[in-house]
């Protein structure tokens, strides 16, 4: 595949990320197998949310958590320490991030975060990973080198066994940073409120 139509890839995915995250009516225009429109058990993102409703949409979203961690190099130079931080979402709405060092906020916080978001990260994983065609092509790491590391870790509502996937920052898989950004961006959106220890 050559260079710029990668990047049309990337724009596209990244579109249809923002799209997702924001509940876009208007129906986006893609060259792959993906609905316009979310259908099955996502189809109640098209729709008001009940109270009555949300116990069995959590229990029919594929993943019970969806941890990103973050792994960094010191930034020797300045004398700061490795950045090592994850971010847990639940399907019951509670969130998690503890920030183990080198972050801007070094503890552990937790919030909350909304059905409708949680689901948009369920249903952005399951068209990347189709798109992928196998968990394998999800991520790309090089052993090689020391890069900065993302780590993301699904945890299924059934008795399967987790699913890791870890992409290099720098030389990673598009894929993969169209998680990684959409991830972030409900993240920023959090209310964190620090745990007194």
């Amino acid at each position: 595949m050559s260079s710029r139509a990668k990047q049309a890839v990337v724009c596209v995915l990244i579109v249809i990320g923002v799209s997702l995250l924001q509940g876009a009516e208007e129906p986006v225009s893609v060259k792959s197998d993906w609905a316009a429109q979310p259908q099955g058990k996502y189809e109640f993102l098209q729709a008001p949310l009940t109270e009555e409703k949300e116990a069995s949409i959590r229990q029919s979203l594929p993943f019970r958590r969806i941890k990103l961690q973050r792994f960094g190099s010191p930034d020797v130079l300045n004398g700061g320490r490795a950045v090592n931080e994850y971010v847990e979402f639940h399907v019951d709405g509670k969130a998690l991030l503890h920030a183990i060092s080198g972050s801007k906020k070094d503890g552990v916080y937790t919030g909350t975060i909304d059905l409708r978001d949680y689901a948009r990260l369920c249903l952005l994983y399951e068209a990347l990973l189709r798109e992928a065609e196998t968990p394998e092509k999800f991520g790309h790491e090089i052993p090689s080198s020391p890069p900065v590391i993302s780590e993301l870790t699904l945890t299924f509502n059934r008795e399967k066994p987790n699913r890791v996937h870890r992409n290099d920052s720098n030389f990673g898989d598009f894929k993969f940073w169209v998680f990684e950004n959409v991830f972030e961006n409900i993240e920023s959106g959090v209310k964190w409120e620090q745990v007194q220890e």
